[in-house]
């Protein structure tokens, strides 16, 4: 018999020296603490950026809040599933092309992304707190300039 090997201890190697693990560390940390501030129906980030992008743009087709928040259309569709059946948002017929659908907050979707983003403003703060107010700053920057690696 093989003896079990204990991975609570595991060298990680040099792991931290890795962008795209330390990346995903971050992310890990920074989406644990935003579902712990929210105490809403708002609890995930998706759903966060969606309502925010419909709420400032009512009447926007799934297919250009896809391109804003870079979401394939598959995946936006099970979000907005999910947003219309808590009642935040509803979904309308496009009248010049009925196989569009038209993106809307309903009344408690718009009281649901104003509890959402005081929340985010206080995560936020705690992240700022963190970083510094340059810190934040320069991260933002430096995750823009990140954000325009694409795939071979």
């Amino acid at each position: 018999m093989v003896p079990r090997r204990d991975t609570t201890n595991a060298d990680r190697a040099d792991l931290d020296q890795h962008v795209g693990y330390m990346l995903r560390q971050a992310q890990l940390a920074v989406f644990a603490d935003f579902i712990a501030s929210q105490r809403g129906p708002v609890r995930r980030p998706g759903q966060f950026s969606i309502l925010v992008v419909v709420g400032r743009s009512p009447g926007l087709s799934q297919a250009r809040v896809c391109a804003a928040l870079g979401i394939k259309r598959a995946n936006l569709v099970a979000a907005i599933d999910d947003l219309e059946s808590l009642g935040l948002v509803r979904r309308n017929a496009s009248a010049a092309d009925r196989r569009a659908n038209r993106l809307y907050l309903t009344p408690a979707g718009q009281r649901a992304l104003q509890h959402a983003l005081e929340a985010q403003a206080a995560h936020e703060a705690r992240i700022t707190r963190l970083l510094g107010t340059a810190g934040r700053k320069a991260l933002l920057k430096q995750l823009a300039q990140l954000s325009k690696l694409s795939a071979p």
